[in-house]
């Protein structure tokens, strides 16, 4: 069940990205002391606590710096994280001379994205190895969940999946969870059957 916290980066510049800051601030900000590297940005794959925490010790740590999350998300954060930077979930994110793709993949969370960068995916809590994200929550929808799987699926099969928890396991791909997986399966036969077992 850990949380992942991850660091994306640009190496021409040292432009740097977190991605769902979390629980041990002082651990990011000492990796990315020890890489000089230049914390430009601070996203969200979805605005539940245990992936934002973190998020106020960066905004204050920081002149400049917003917290990026989708705009659908807004009711679930503390209203008192400023600045902000509201997402519609299609925007590509500039990170020095590296792009990063949001992908809008609600379910979890209405405000749920993806963030697409050089062949990766992080996922949240959209998509686990081997498992999917709860649908049970205030705010979540298994339709849309379903649907946001159907969209990860559809990358190409090589996209390294770097989800929000470590449930079976780190990392993977897009290719092995659609063998694998059995809600992304689920998901591709059709709505009936995936919603008897995603909620």
């Amino acid at each position: 069940m850990d949380n992942f916290s991850y660091v994306l980066w640009d190496a021409d510049g040292g432009a740097a990205a977190v991605i769902d800051p979390a629980w041990q601030p002082e651990r990011i900000l000492e990796f990315l002391r020890e890489e000089k590297l230049s914390l430009k940005l601070l996203l969200l794959t979805h605005a539940h606590p245990d992936h934002v925490n973190a998020a106020r010790y960066f905004l204050e740590s920081f002149e400049g710096l917003a917290l990026t999350l989708h705009k659908e998300d807004l009711f679930l954060l503390d209203t008192s994280l400023k600045p902000l930077n509201l997402l519609n979930g299609k925007e590509e994110l500039a990170l020095g001379r590296a792009r990063i793709t949001v992908l809008h993949t609600p379910g979890h969370t209405p405000g749920s994205v993806s963030y697409l960068a050089d062949g990766r995916v992080f996922t949240g809590d959209t998509l686990f190895v081997g498992e999917c994200g709860r649908a049970d929550l205030p705010g979540s929808d298994p339709k849309a969940l379903r649907l946001s799987l159907l969209k990860l699926a559809a990358l190409p099969d090589a996209t390294t999946l770097y989800p929000g928890h470590s449930y079976n396991g780190d990392a993977s791909t897009i290719g092995v969870q659609k063998e694998y997986n059995i809600y992304m399966k689920l998901a591709a036969e059709g709505e009936a059957g995936f919603l008897k077992a995603a909620i």
